[in-house]
């Protein structure tokens, strides 16, 4: 007899054998009890969970000598034909390849004629919402009114594809994903029933690759098997399917989160020659970075993390000192660069200048912490709350350059190595938005000793001619979001923000170029064009121009004036407190909270956002 994989070998026989559906078959076995079984079911859920195993076990159900019974006895004639797939009288139908409307007319003709040999007509309807849309239609009137001998059991993975009217017909029950912990329980009792010699850290390692799914844990195991006879440790596990393990994913997360861009791309490279799938070490590495997020967030959430108790431990003791922001944007980043592996055939690139983006990273800034130090030292002074504004947005708690700023004392560069080695210099303009660097005694363009977003000697050039290089630019580098921007315009410059007037008339372009890596994408163009860190804003070309100020602004960028209306605003606000020396406390506080709401919109939403 040739050989039966552990997938079909181990199928689930009885109702109380499918693992972790206990709620569908409690339910089940209640109704065949009570004799109130329905005509037509859907089981939803991912695959390899169980969902045709419930379906046939429900059909021996229903056909046992002994039954209706919610314990088939798997001897009888009828169980043996329904658990070897020969019995005539219930019939698995594909959805996929059977989905026409004549496929559904021929099943309207066959409900007609009774059983052959068993009490009744089983029918299932494997991939049910793969059906189109005529033969959905051509299946109601059966599925609500079938012959008393015929039971309708339907099986998806995509339940929102199946319409609301065969929805409403049926019974419906959503299958659950394993957990680790209940898949590796499971894998456990068949290894010790086959004779496998194991390790627990090795059941993890396929647990996590099979992603909730049976089936997919039972192929793994099957194929590990294949190699030899054992022991098997994780190690080996590892080799075999190709697999990155945690020790490889904390060493490149805690790269990351000391900022040591040529750590990081040195774990990536061993990775790479111990030929690694890359797309697969980025999911892993989603996962892994979700569990850093879930542990910087504390409150219990650290037992979210799909982790072992050890590595549990050890994500806790990493996130130590990591805001909940800084991970969430670590995340992001990961979840976009494997949406863009998945279409490139450079995915180490993507990979590569995904982890230098993370490692260099200026520090997320808490407004409303900002906010509240400036509400205390708002009545000590214009002097005192400014250093507030300065040392939080320039996130001294940690001594990691932020952008373009000079480096503070005792700070390390992220794009140099532990040793000092230098890695390339400076943080590159695409990862590095602008920031409030401090400036002993800036002569224009101050906020009590700091300068927001450099100083105005810099030149920037003349508005349509550089607006006409940066689309062009974005054009080779992203074509669809050049043709966004094709017929786009500036109107101005409000607050360190170019406006830009689009040629939109049903917010389509504004959506996409408003998205988060469309406007990096776009803000990096600029300030490499026109020389500067400037943000932008979207208006229609209905919406009204800059005003008149504004325009002087922007005019007085253009001809190299040593301040912009940003500073000038600030500059004369803070004029006015330090005129009014005996105002009240709150309004002082009121007053600090402006400068640092412009802060915040100089810099574009890049640095300074709400605390999580």
């Amino acid at each position: 007899m040739s050989y039966l994989v552990l997938a079909r070998k181990w199928r689930p026989q009885q109702f109380e054998e499918v693992v972790g559906q206990r709620h569908v078959s409690l339910t089940l076995t209640s109704a065949i009890k009570a004799g109130r079984l329905s005509h037509a079911y859907l089981f939803a859920g991912s695959r390899g969970i169980g969902k045709t195993s419930m379906a046939r076990i429900l059909a021996k159900a229903l056909n046992c000598e002994k039954g209706p019974t919610a314990q088939p006895c798997n001897k009888c004639d009828a169980c043996r034909a329904i658990t070897e797939g020969h019995c005539l009288d219930v019939l698995e139908i594909d959805g996929a390849s059977n989905r026409g409307i004549d496929d559904i007319r021929q099943l309207r003709e066959s409900v007609k004629y009774t059983p052959s040999s068993v009490r009744t007509k089983v029918y299932i309807i494997d991939e049910v919402h793969m059906l189109t849309t005529d033969a959905f239609n051509a299946l109601l009137k059966t599925l609500e009114e079938p012959p008393r001998h015929v039971s309708f059991i339907m099986a998806t993975t995509e339940p929102l594809k199946v319409p609301p009217t065969i929805l409403s017909r049926c019974q419906r029950f959503d299958f659950s994903r394993l957990s680790i912990k209940d898949l590796c329980e499971h894998l456990r009792k068949i290894a010790d029933l086959e004779g496998m010699q194991i390790e627990d850290d090795g059941l993890q390692l396929l647990a996590r690759k099979a992603e909730g799914s049976v089936r997919d844990s039972l192929t793994l195991l099957d194929q590990v098997i294949a190699t030899g006879n054992g022991p098997f440790r994780a190690s080996k596990i590892q080799e075999i399917l190709g697999l990155s393990g945690s020790e490889l994913h904390f060493s490149i997360s805690s790269a990351v989160i000391a900022g040591d861009v040529p750590r990081s791309f040195r774990n990536l490279q061993d990775a790479y020659q111990k030929g690694l799938n890359l797309q697969e070490l980025a999911e892993q590495l989603v996962l892994h970075f979700r569990d850093i997020l879930l542990c910087a967030l504390g409150n219990g959430l650290e037992e979210m993390a799909e982790a072992t108790s050890d590595e549990r431990a050890r994500l806790v003791e990493q996130v130590k000192g990591i805001r909940p922001a800084d991970a969430l944007r670590w995340l992001r980043i990961l979840l976009d660069v494997t949406a863009r592996m998945r279409r490139s055939s450079r995915a180490r690139v993507h990979l590569e200048i995904a982890l230098a983006e993370m490692a260099a990273l200026p520090k997320a800034v808490d407004l409303g912490r900002m906010l509240e130090r400036l509400r205390e030292e708002g009545g000590t002074g214009r002097g005192a709350s400014h250093r507030a504004v300065t040392d939080e947005a320039a996130g001294n708690r940690r001594p990691r350059p932020q952008g373009g700023a000079s480096l503070a004392p005792g700070a390390t560069d992220p794009w140099r190595s532990a040793s000092g080695s230098d890695a390339g210099g400076r943080m590159p303009p695409a990862v590095a938005p602008a920031v409030v660097a401090e400036s002993a005694n800036g002569p224009r363009g101050a906020l009590g000793g700091a300068t927001v977003l450099g100083t105005a000697e810099e030149t920037c050039p003349d508005f349509e001619g550089g607006w006409q290089q940066v689309v062009a630019r974005i054009g080779r580098e992203k074509a669809f979001l050049g043709s966004c921007l094709h017929e786009s315009c500036v109107t101005g410059l409000v607050d360190g923000r170019l406006q830009i007037a689009l040629q939109d008339t049903n917010g389509f372009k504004r959506e996409q170029v408003e998205r988060p890596a469309n406007r990096r994408l776009i803000l990096r163009v600029i300030e490499e064009v026109l020389g500067r860190p400037l943000g932008i804003c979207i208006i229609g070309r209905g919406e009204p121009a800059a005003s008149g100020k504004q325009r002087k602004a922007a005019n007085s960028l253009v001809s190299g004036e040593r301040r912009t209306r940003a500073h000038d605003e600030i500059r004369d606000e803070g004029s006015q407190e330090a005129g009014s020396a005996a105002a009240p406390r709150g309004t002082a506080a009121q007053s600090a909270e402006a400068r640092v709401k412009r802060i915040a919109r100089l810099m574009d939403g890049d640095i300074v956002g709400p605390a999580l």
